[in-house]
């Protein structure tokens, strides 16, 4: 866990959330804050956690108790929420055994002969000046008091009751940067990965992969688009295409989006209506049975009828159809308006041009340009989630490797030519097909758990106690 305290935007933010417990005298103000000050610092002082050789105070922490009560109270606000009681506990919680955490490094890289470098000590003093300059400039003008003598020690008063003091400024400073001293000094302890550990990773790999597409093979093409990603086992049906992207102008293309639009709705509505007199009838057939079973009963009463319910589908079944009409119109008039540079296109592919070339000259898709969609294309399945259903109609549509679609397609991005690129082998994909791209992702895991398996032990080896319930915020929050 890493610390931060808030930046001058949050600063005010939380200002207004603690309470600066004093009352101004108008007699010796100057007294009365110091007396609020003592009073604070001994409601501060109580014990939060306790490990062999030390403990850690309410102060310790209460900058950083701070920051997180500020950022969370504007995150619940946006959405017309409060924080729970449950929440602030966590937060408490949380500070405690990061301020915890920080002591167990400090004491390993002592234990280590690690320490910062004079460079590194004078860029946190002079980082720590900055903010907490940041701080005092924004807390004094909002201060009470008639004197600036006053509105100064009434500043020093809001600042320790934050916990944004320079101390606690200086120390976070030093936390963050002693936790990534430690951390780059423990992760490169390990350098490499045998290839009994690869192969358990790809093992691994491979079965969590197949459970999670065999679950939703639709996601599948989405993680391919990204070389963040190692996929090692592939569901059935996907091929990879490459595409030309024309953008006609907005106001055209989202002609034929709410075109489109408009007709899917009216086929739900349609079905709907269909439904409901299939509903009916077999409500229908029913009551006949059991008339004729007892002979005693009487018509089912319906609030509409099948003559109703009929004359609905016929008047929608007129509907989508003028709607379906308008869309082609709206399509037509689409692909009117990029002809020149789609027939250009067509015939520099009937010559024989080099289809990435020609991606290169006329593409408008990111992702024909960046890898590693550019090198391999996109994943398409029947199945996929991740593309406009029209887009995936198209490719899908291709028969053959090498194949282009002899018309257009449009998609709520815009115009494409789709080119069927290859088939993809479903199953585990071979070692060592991934290979340098899973044993990077693997040295990267080992690194992480080393690190944080050993973070754990240093904390253990404090022997921390937790005592939540000296956390007291009874004057604050």
């Amino acid at each position: 866990m890493r610390h931060a305290l808030l930046r001058l935007a949050g600063i005010l933010i939380a200002l207004t959330l603690v309470l600066t417990g004093c009352n101004l005298v108008e007699v010796d103000p100057i007294m009365q804050l110091d007396e609020d000050l003592a009073a604070l610092k001994k409601q501060y002082s109580g014990v939060v956690a306790s490990y062999d050789g030390g403990e850690i105070t309410q102060a310790d922490v209460m900058g950083n108790f701070n920051s997180q009560y500020s950022y969370m109270s504007q995150m619940y606000a946006m959405y017309g929420m409060n924080m729970s009681a449950d929440t602030v506990e966590d937060m408490k919680k949380t500070v405690v055994e990061d301020a915890v955490q920080s002591v167990a490094i400090s004491r390993q890289l002592e234990s280590r002969g690690i320490k910062l470098d004079d460079e590194k000590l004078a860029e946190i003093e002079s980082e720590t000046d900055e903010h907490y300059k940041e701080v005092y400039d924004a807390l004094l003008p909002k201060a009470d008091g008639k004197t600036d003598e006053v509105k100064a020690k009434q500043t020093e008063y809001n600042i320790y009751s934050m916990g944004y003091t320079r101390e606690a400024i200086y120390n976070t400073e030093l936390t963050n940067a002693n936790y990534e001293l430690i951390e780059e000094t423990v992760r490169d302890e390990i350098t490499e990965v045998t290839d009994e550990q690869l192969q358990a990773a790809y093992d691994e790999k491979v079965a969590s992969d197949e459970e999670t597409y065999s679950a939703s093979a639709g996601s599948f093409g989405s993680a391919m688009t990204s070389d963040s990603n190692v996929v090692c086992w592939v569901p059935e049906g996907y091929r990879t295409v490459k595409h030309i992207l024309v953008k006609p102008e907005e106001d055209v293309l989202q002609a034929v989006t709410d075109a489109r639009s408009a007709v899917t709705s009216a086929e739900s509505e349609l079905e709907s209506l269909r439904s409901e007199l299939d509903a009916l009838n077999d409500k229908g057939d029913e009551a006949a049975e059991d008339a004729e079973a007892t002979e005693e009963a009487e018509p089912a009463e319906a609030s509409r009828t099948a003559e109703d319910i009929q004359a609905d589908i016929d008047a929608a079944e007129a509907k989508l159809e003028t709607l379906r009409a308008d869309a082609e119109k709206a399509e037509a008039d689409c692909l009117a308006s990029v002809k020149d540079k789609t027939d250009e296109i067509y015939a520099k592919i009937e010559a024989g041009e080099d289809f990435a070339a020609l991606i290169d000259a006329y593409g408008e898709d990111p992702g024909m340009s960046n890898e590693p969609t550019k090198t391999r294309g996109y994943y398409v399945s029947s199945a996929s989630t991740n593309w406009d259903k029209n887009f995936t109609a198209g490719a899908m549509a291709l028969e053959n490797v090498g194949d282009v679609t002899q018309t257009p397609v449009i998609s709520t991005s815009g115009v494409h030519i789709i080119r069927y690129e290859s088939d993809v082998t479903p199953g585990a994909v071979p070692l060592e097909d991934v290979h340098d791209a899973l044993y990077e992702d693997t040295l990267e895991d080992m690194k992480s758990e080393h690190f944080n398996t050993e973070l754990q032990s240093w904390i253990d080896a404090l022997n921390p106690v937790y005592t939540l319930e000296n956390f007291d915020l009874t004057s604050g929050k």
